[in-house]
C-alpha cells in the first residue's frame, strides 16, 4: 500500500548503507537531514487537512444557509390558510355565544317567560354589563328613556245591532284591535259615521262627535296622514272609537301601530279604542251605517315606563371614524326571544369579549350597543339618534353622556335574528338606503358578501327599509348594513333548493311566540352568521381609510 508523504512510517525509517564508506559523522548528518525533511512534510500535510476541513465546513455552512433561505422563500410563496388570514373570525366561539343564550333563557324563565321591557330586559342588560365589566375592553354607559307599553288584558268584542239582524264578529278574523289603540272602553249602541279621505282633515271628521268613526279604505292611497294622525284627529273631534277598514288586498284585519313612529316622551297617545276590520265587514258597516248601532268592548292599557340602552365605548381606535355595532336586547312580551333577538345580542356580546381577550387593536374605534324597546318600535335606537343627531334631551341626558358624537359615527352594523331554524343567510341591500347613505351602505353590503363568497356559503340579498335598528341611522345620514336569517317569511321551493331546509314553511316558526327558546336555535346558522358579523366588525374597524371606502373611493 502506498503511504502518503509525511506519514509516521517514513519518519521512523533508517536508510541502508549500500557499501557507502562515508564516516560516522556523515552518516549522522544524513540521518538528521532525513528526520528534518520528514518533519517538514508532516507539517505540510497537517496544514493541507486543516485547510480542506475549513473549506468543507464553509461549504456546508453556505449550503445550510441556502437551504434555510430557500425554505423560507418557498413557505412565503405558499398559500396561507383562511384561518391565518382571518384570525379574528376563527377566534369567535359559538359555544360561548350559546352560553350567553342559556343565561338569557334562565332570565326569561324568572320573568314570565319573557325578556320584554317590563319583564326580563333589565336583568338581561345587567348580565351584559357584568360580562363587559369583567371581561370586556370598553367604558360602559347606560342611556335611559321612556317607552309606552301597550297590552291587551282581555279579548275584545265587536257587535252590530240593527232592525234586520244582530252580528257578533270574530276577534282576529273579522276584526282586530290595533296596537296602541287606546285604553279600555265599553261602548253600547253607538251610531256610526263614515269618514272619507282617510280622516286626515277636520272637514272629513265633522260629523263624528259622539259616534264611532268608520274610515274608508278606498281612499287610502290618497291620504296624506298616518293612521295615528287620522285616529288622533278623530278622537279630538269627539269620536268614541275609530274603525279602519282594511283594503280588500288583505284577508285579515290590520294589527299596525296607531302611534307616532318616532315616539318620544311628551308625545300624545290614543285614548279611545282603535280597531281594524276586513274589507267585507267594512262594506257591510258602510252600507248599513244609517240603520245600525255598534257595541265595542275592549280591555287594554298603555303604561309609560322607564327603560334603557347599554352602550360600550371602545378605548382605542380613531374616534372620528367610529363603527357602531348594535343589536336589540329586548324580546316581545309573548316569549323569551332567544332567536329574536338573543342570537344577535349574544353574538354582539361575544364579539366584544373575544376582541378584548385576543388584544385586538382597531384602527377605528368600536362602539357596541344593546338597544332597548326595539319590539316597541325601535325606541332605543331612535332615542340614541335623537339625542346625538338632534341634541334632544330628556331628564337623564345631562347625567348620562355616552362619549360619542353623531359626526364621529362612520357606519352602523345591525345584527337581528342570526339563528332562525329554517334559515336563509340574508344580507341587507344597501341600495334600499336613502340617497345620502346609499353608497356607504352598498360598500358595507360588499364586505358581508365577501365573507359568504369566500366560504362558498349560499346567501340572498334582502331589503333594508324598516323593521330593525338600522333605520334611525340611515334616516339620519349614517350608512348601515347587517345580516339576518329571517322571521315569519315563508321559504319558497327555489329557496329550499338554494339554502336547504323546508319549503312552504316559515323561516322561524316560533317568531314572537313562547317557543322561541334554545330549541329554536339553528346552531349552524348561529355559527355562520356570528362569524360573518365578526368578519365585518374586524374588517371595517381596521380599514385605514374607512370614510374613503364608504364613499366608494377605494376597495377593501
Amino acid at each position: 500500500m502506498e503511504q502518503p508523504e509525511g506519514s509516521p512510517l517514513l519518519q521512523s525509517r533508517i536508510p541502508e548503507n549500500n557499501n557507502n564508506n562515508n564516516s560516522n559523522s556523515n552518516s549522522s548528518n544524513s540521518n538528521v537531514n532525513i528526520i528534518n525533511n520528514s518533519n517538514v512534510n508532516s507539517s505540510s500535510a497537517s496544514e493541507w487537512w486543516q485547510t480542506r476541513s475549513r473549506d468543507v465546513v464553509a461549504l456546508l455552512t453556505v449550503l445550510l444557509l441556502l437551504g434555510v433561505g430557500l425554505g423560507i422563500w418557498v413557505y412565503g410563496t405558499l398559500p396561507t390558510s383562511d384561518q391565518d388570514e382571518h384570525p379574528h373570525e376563527y377566534a369567535l366561539s359559538t359555544d360561548r355565544i350559546r352560553e350567553h343564550l342559556t343565561q338569557f333563557l334562565e332570565i326569561a324563565e324568572k320573568h314570565n317567560n319573557s325578556r320584554s321591557v317590563t319583564n326580563g330586559h333589565a336583568a338581561s342588560a345587567e348580565y351584559v354589563i357584568s360580562q363587559l365589566q369583567a371581561h370586556g375592553n370598553c367604558d360602559v354607559h347606560v342611556q335611559h328613556f321612556l317607552s309606552p307599553i301597550w297590552k291587551v288584558n282581555k279579548t275584545p268584542s265587536l257587535r252590530v245591532t240593527g232592525s234586520s239582524a244582530n252580528v257578533d264578529y270574530i276577534y282576529e278574523t273579522d276584526f282586530e284591535i290595533m296596537r296602541y289603540g287606546g285604553q279600555g272602553a265599553t261602548i253600547k249602541g253607538a251610531s256610526v259615521a263614515v269618514v272619507d279621505n282617510g280622516g286626515c282633515t277636520v272637514e272629513n271628521g265633522r260629523d263624528v262627535s259622539g259616534k264611532i268613526a268608520i274610515v274608508r279604505s278606498t281612499t287610502a292611497k290618497k291620504t296624506k296622514c298616518t293612521l295615528f294622525e287620522a285616529a288622533f284627529l278623530l278622537e279630538q273631534m269627539g269620536a268614541r272609537a275609530v274603525v279602519f277598514v282594511r283594503s280588500n288586498k288583505f284577508k285579515t284585519p290590520s294589527w299596525a301601530r296607531v302611534r307616532n313612529t318616532d315616539w318620544k316622551e311628551g308625545d300624545p297617545l290614543m285614548t279611545v279604542p282603535v280597531l281594524s276590520v276586513t274589507s267585507s265587514v267594512g262594506q257591510l258597516l258602510e252600507s248599513a251605517a244609517s240603520d245600525i248601532k255598534l257595541d265595542v268592548e275592549t280591555d287594554t292599557s298603555i303604561e309609560v315606563v322607564k327603560t334603557f340602552n347599554v352602550i360600550c365605548v371602545g378605548r382605542t381606535g380613531d374616534a372620528a371614524n367610529t363603527v357602531v355595532v348594535g343589536s336589540h336586547l329586548d324580546s316581545v312580551a309573548a316569549g323569551p326571544g332567544i332567536n329574536d333577538n338573543g342570537s344577535g345580542s349574544a353574538s354582539t356580546l361575544e364579539i366584544q369579549l373575544t376582541l378584548a381577550r385576543i388584544g385586538f387593536k382597531p384602527h377605528n374605534r368600536l362602539v357596541f350597543a344593546w338597544w332597548g324597546a326595539e319590539e316597541d318600535g325601535l325606541l332605543g335606537s331612535r332615542h340614541f339618534a335623537r339625542v346625538l343627531a338632534h341634541g334632544w334631551k330628556n331628564k337623564w341626558a345631562e347625567s348620562e353622556p355616552v362619549g360619542v358624537t353623531w359626526s364621529d359615527i362612520a357606519l352602523d352594523l345591525n345584527f337581528d335574528m342570526l339563528a332562525s331554524p329554517n334559515y336563509i343567510s340574508l344580507v341587507h341591500n344597501g341600495t334600499d338606503a336613502p340617497d345620502n347613505t346609499r353608497v356607504g351602505s352598498q360598500q358595507i353590503q360588499r364586505v358581508f358578501e365577501d365573507y359568504f363568497v369566500r366560504h362558498d356559503y349560499p346567501y340572498k340579498i334582502t331589503d333594508m327599509v324598516a323593521g330593525s335598528d338600522f333605520v334611525p341611522f340611515i334616516d339620519n345620514g349614517i350608512p348601515a348594513g347587517g345580516v339576518l336569517t329571517g322571521a315569519s317569511e315563508i321559504k319558497t321551493i327555489d329557496e329550499r333548493k338554494n339554502h336547504g331546509g323546508l319549503a312552504r314553511a316559515p323561516l322561524d316558526t316560533c317568531y314572537h311566540r313562547d317557543c322561541d327558546t334554545l330549541l329554536n336555535i339553528n346552531v349552524v346558522a348561529l355559527h355562520r352568521m356570528s362569524r360573518a358579523a365578526m368578519y365585518a366588525v374586524s374588517k371595517l374597524s381596521t380599514m385605514p381609510n374607512l370614510r374613503g371606502y364608504l364613499a366608494g373611493q377605494s376597495q377593501f
